[in-house]
């Protein structure tokens, strides 16, 4: 009885510690409005089927006095500090130091540009229910930023951004605001603007700080 219990133990923590892995590792890539509300929920399902493989190990031991008692908190503690890893890391690429970034207001959806100051990107396709993500590494000098990639979601469709100081018109709205602001603006090879509605207004610029 003791030894079926023992490999229920271990069944339960590894279909779910693999499976919460899973998720927070596609989490990474899309994410929606609910998972807030879901990720905290699954999380304390998961710890207490965690404290529950703890509690009737310990009670192994103390009968058995054999250390592979603990072989199911052993497996979940290993799934416990591998999440935690994966947590950290996603978030260090999402939430590093930005050097400049950007964003364009489709109305219901919106795409985001954020280059990091350690030649990564972070680049968000969607709106308020959710968005996707995707991640490259770029380069710039002066105003020109080169991406590793000519095509991400169908949006960006150049490698080669261009960083530009014009004229401020608010969103439909044909009334010239006389007032500059920065753009990210797609280009092609002989640096005409590709599409000059589909540009992204410069929300936050560090690059002066980097130069100091």
């Amino acid at each position: 009885m003791t030894r079926n219990n023992k490999i229920l133990r271990i069944i339960l923590l590894t279909i779910f510690g693999t499976w919460f892995t899973y998720k927070l590792f596609k989490s990474a890539e899309d994410d929606f409005i609910f998972d807030g509300f879901v990720f905290p929920f699954v999380g304390i399902f998961g710890l207490s089927i965690f404290i529950w493989a703890v509690r009737k190990d310990q009670k192994e031991f103390y009968t058995s006095r054999n250390w592979t008692s603990y072989l199911p908190t052993t497996i979940g503690l290993l799934f416990i500090m591998a999440n935690i890893t994966l947590f950290y890391h996603q978030d260090s690429r999402k939430n590093s130091p930005t050097l400049i970034s950007g964003f364009y207001d489709g109305g219901f959806n919106g795409f985001s540009v954020d280059f990091k100051t350690n030649g990564n990107y972070v680049m968000a396709n969607g709106s308020g229910l959710g968005q996707s993500y995707f991640y490259g590494t770029y380069s710039i000098k002066d105003s020109v930023i080169t991406l590793d990639k000519s095509n991400i979601d169908n949006c960006i469709k150049t490698n080669k951004l261009v960083i530009r100081t014009e004229n401020y018109y608010p969103k439909d709205s044909t009334d010239l605001i006389k007032s500059k602001a920065n753009y990210i603006t797609q280009v092609d090879r002989n640096g005409n603007e590709i599409d000059r509605e589909f540009r992204f207004r410069v929300t936050e610029d560090n690059r002066n700080k980097e130069t100091k």
